[in-house]
């Protein structure tokens, strides 16, 4: 006689588990509004946008040059192998872009951009110092250049002006296009100094000019993505302008 009100007792336990599994109505208003949120988010120019290669030219400006050599110091270019070229260069490098993404932040360009793992190896000929600068990466977000000294800890070698995202985006050409010098850090001054036994780099002055080509992702609509204005300049435009003593 007590089997069926066992069964009854069953089927009521189930039921009720199933009940607290299902959503709820507050539940499924959260979800909603995430959706929207995200929608909205995306909407805003908030989405990033992969970065699928391009290229970067870093030049040292003349007055640096000019203090480099009368401390005795070269500079040479280090291939992807981490080889030290045999002959000096000019103070330029060209460096490709492996990956990273941009976005808008703020109405500026934002983002990441890591470079190949090539590089700049200073030299000291007097006294056969070297100090080897490899590994870049642009912080687009914050405005900054690291890179690798010496196989070591990851150091902030400088910081620049951030461009605003409508004369920095070409949408027909998919690309994002820099053009902005470069100041070093007081911490990177003091380093390569030290590392070198010299002291040519003062902290706030004059390390690189910087020209950045990368190619964006063709297939993301990039004036929603990245909430681009009409009528905004040409990419580049801008930078040019304000730089072009730089040449």
């Amino acid at each position: 006689m007590r089997a069926r009100p066992l069964a009854t007792a069953a089927v009521l336990a189930l039921t009720t588990a199933l009940l607290a599994a299902a959503p709820t109505p507050a539940r499924l208003s959260a979800a909603a509004a995430s959706d929207v949120r995200a929608a909205t988010a995306r909407l805003a120019g908030n989405t990033e946008v992969p970065v699928r290669g391009g290229s970067a030219r870093f030049n040292a400006p003349p007055a640096l040059l000019a203090a480099l050599k009368a401390r005795g110091v070269a500079v040479a270019e280090i291939d992807t192998q981490g080889q030290i070229s045999p002959h000096y260069s000019s103070g330029g490098m060209s460096l490709g872009i492996r990956s990273g993404a941009v976005t808008n932040s703020g109405g500026k360009v934002g983002g990441e951009l890591r470079f190949t793992r090539a590089g700049i190896a200073l030299i000291n000929i007097k006294t056969k110092k070297v100090a080897r600068v490899t590994g870049f990466v642009g912080n687009l977000s914050q405005g900054t250049l690291s890179a690798v000294l010496d196989r070591g800890a990851r150091i902030t070698l400088g910081t620049f002006t951030r461009p605003r995202i409508n004369a920095s985006i070409d949408t027909e050409a998919a690309a994002l296009r820099m053009n902005t010098g470069i100041t070093v850090t007081a911490a990177a001054a003091a380093r390569l100094n030290a590392a070198l036994g010299t002291t040519s780099f003062r902290g706030g002055g004059p390390l690189l000019h910087v020209r950045i080509d990368a190619s964006l992702d063709p297939s993301v609509d990039l004036p929603t993505a990245l909430n681009l204005s009409h009528g905004a300049p040409r990419a580049g435009q801008e930078d040019q302008e304000a730089h072009g003593a730089w040449g």
